[in-house]
């Protein structure tokens, strides 16, 4: 057998069959073998940290789609003149051999250990954290995969793939701070070198973390072809809760893929054993994903009422030609142009009663979905809710490139209802030269800001209340719930009511004592960073807080209900100080600069692109 691990010291070099590795882990723990069962591999992916520091360090993880592996020998290549290695892992609960880190290449060989399972579904194959030598571009490189299966078949595959990073020097930094991490958000960072989107599968793109993802067999959906090119799908449950019952411990996102290649509609029935299945094996907080060639979706399953025997089913299809019409005419009559087909997602339950109820929206939790967005400009294009009502509005996306060239839209939000892609552009007569002009443009571009009747920005003039709740309400497209929720000097019919009822009631604003919201009262840069704090931890974003890029000099005066929050933003680079290193906190904001702060802050969550 060819596959080998080579470890190299100054004074000798050793090469190990693997195969004598596996066959000792097999003595140590014999297990059957699956008699004509190959590996297969796909969707490889290498993602990372694209803008480390110099003197800092950024980690690389590999994932593939694989099926009953072994064991396997991976090779990366980097540049020891511009990264140092000074890690490496290999897959989870398995033994890894010490791999080889000199002359810029590392060798990975890894069998699963025990009476551990095979590796199956979307598995993290390696990660690989390097120390930044010297400015500039640096690349990663998966050169080559060999992996072997219980019977020791073995199978050589070619992953070619490779990650940039653009590793920058402190002093280099732009005023967005560092990239950071997402957090309990389930995206990834998706700016690569030049801003460039990071090339990655679909299925990472909606995973939070692929070493604790498994993919359900495919003998376990049963699928059923329906008039008008629709599928149907529902489960074996014997197969379903076995694979459950035996998947890892550390799993807690399981996969149902539908075998289907070109379908308009598409709709899975997920019976509630099974979900409770999942959040039993996940310790509750487990996740179904559900991939298909209409989009992907990802049932947040402990926002769910069930009982027993209910039923949960998940359906995604295309709107019909004459939806795309009435849609495409209102979007043209708004300054875009309609791109493909907008999709409606839908969850209903079915209680045990036989009653049905369809789950609108959910009440803590961001769902994640995606869209073939296919060759596009992302910078030239939104993905947009529709409402009931024939208008569209803002929608959290994130632009994921594909290996192929082209991309999905990731999109995130606590309901459910139809979305599609719009392409096109906005820009405010009197934003030319000022310096917010191309951060505005962006978030114009996504319907995220607007203007006044006259076509102005006005980015100097200070924000409202008013102005910031539909602000901020409209970049997380938060639904409406059903609070009453009144103040005495909101009209409701005020073109902001029903900003200010999402704001107040998902607790990102608070009102003043005598029923007041102030809806013209200007918008201090603390109660700005107050707010912003809140709509973070909404999301589930976790973090520590982290060092603060500017020494404030107003520190020892801040309030005491201010300063956590003002603290944190400063460290994550959504609030910067002046050239005096002031944020001026008691100092209105103006509306370009709290654009630009909201701007950062969906960057950092990953709810839209660089």
């Amino acid at each position: 057998m060819e596959m080998i691990a080579i470890y190299n010291s100054k004074r000798w070099k050793m090469r190990i069959p693997l195969y004598i590795f596996v066959l000792l882990c097999m003595l140590i723990a014999p297990f059957p073998a699956h008699a004509n069962t190959l590996p297969a591999a796909s969707a490889f992916t290498l993602s990372g940290n694209a803008s480390p520091v110099v003197g800092g360090s950024f980690t690389v993880t590999a994932t593939a789609q694989v099926s009953e592996v072994f064991a396997f020998e991976a090779i990366f290549r980097y540049d020891p003149l511009k990264v140092k290695l000074i890690r490496a892992d290999g897959a989870s609960n398995g033994n890894l051999l010490k791999p080889d880190g000199g002359e810029g290449t590392i060798i990975l060989a890894w069998s699963e250990a025990g009476n551990e399972q095979s590796l199956n579904g979307i598995v993290r194959m390696a990660q690989l954290t390097f120390n930044v030598l010297q400015e500039g571009e640096t690349e990663v490189s998966w050169q080559s995969l060999k992996i072997a299966n219980r019977s020791l078949q073995e199978v050589a595959v070619t992953p070619d793939r490779s990650f940039r990073a653009q590793a920058r020097s402190e002093s280099s930094l732009d005023d967005t701070g560092s990239t950071g991490s997402t957090g309990g958000v389930s995206a990834p960072r998706a700016e690569g070198a030049g801003k460039e989107p990071a090339t990655v599968a679909p299925e990472v793109a909606i995973i939070t973390n692929p070493a604790q993802t498994m993919q359900v067999s495919e003998q376990a959906v049963r699928v059923t072809s329906e008039s008008g090119n629709r599928v149907h799908a529902v489960l074996n449950m014997t197969q379903v809760l076995q694979e459950i019952q035996e998947s890892s411990k550390e799993t807690s996102t399981f996969v149902i893929t539908i075998p289907t290649k070109e379908s308009s509609s598409v709709s899975v029935d997920i019976p509630s054993e099974v979900l409770q299945a999942i959040l039993s094996a996940s310790g509750g907080s487990g996740s179904l994903v559900i991939s298909s060639s209409v989009g992907m979706y990802k049932l947040p399953i402990n926002q769910l009422k069930l009982d027993a025997n209910s039923k949960v089913t998940i359906a995604m299809a295309t709107v019909t030609e004459e939806q795309i019409q009435a849609i495409g005419t209102r979007v043209a009559a708004e300054g875009f142009t309609l791109t493909g087909a907008p999709v409606d997602f839908s969850v209903s339950i079915q209680l045990s009663s036989g009653q049905i109820t369809e789950l609108h929206d959910y009440d803590s939790a961001f769902a994640a979905r995606t869209l073939p967005a296919r060759q596009l400009d992302p910078e030239q294009t939104a993905a947009v809710l529709f409402l009931p009502d024939g208008t569209m509005a803002p929608v959290p996306t994130l632009f994921v490139k594909q290996p192929d060239g082209s991309y999905v839209a990731l999109i995130q939000r606590m309901g459910n209802s139809t979305y599609g892609l719009i392409t096109g552009s906005r820009t405010f007569a009197d934003l030319s030269g000022h310096w917010s002009e191309r951060h505005i443009e962006v978030m114009a571009g996504r319907l995220l800001v607007n203007g006044d009747s006259e076509g102005r920005f006005r980015p100097d003039d200070a924000i409202t209340r008013a102005e910031f709740a539909k602000l901020l309400t409209d970049a997380f497209a938060l639904p409406e719930k059903d609070v009453r929720t009144t103040f005495s000097d909101v009209d409701p019919s005020a073109w902001y009511s029903a900003s200010f009822r999402k704001a107040v009631s998902f607790g990102l604003m608070e009102g003043y004592d005598g029923g007041l919201f102030r809806p013209d009262a200007f918008v201090t840069r603390e109660e700005l960073a107050v707010m912003l704090d809140r709509a973070i931890h909404l999301t589930g974003y976790k973090y520590d807080s982290p060092p603060q890029s500017i020494q404030l000099l107003e520190g020892e005066q801040l309030n005491d209900w201010s300063k956590a929050a003002i603290e944190g933003m400063v460290g994550l680079g959504i609030i910067t100080g002046d050239q005096e290193h002031r944020i001026r906190p008691s100092q209105p904001a103006t509306r370009a600069e709290a654009a630009v702060m909201l701007k950062r802050m969906l960057i950092k969550l990953s709810f839209m692109n660089e």
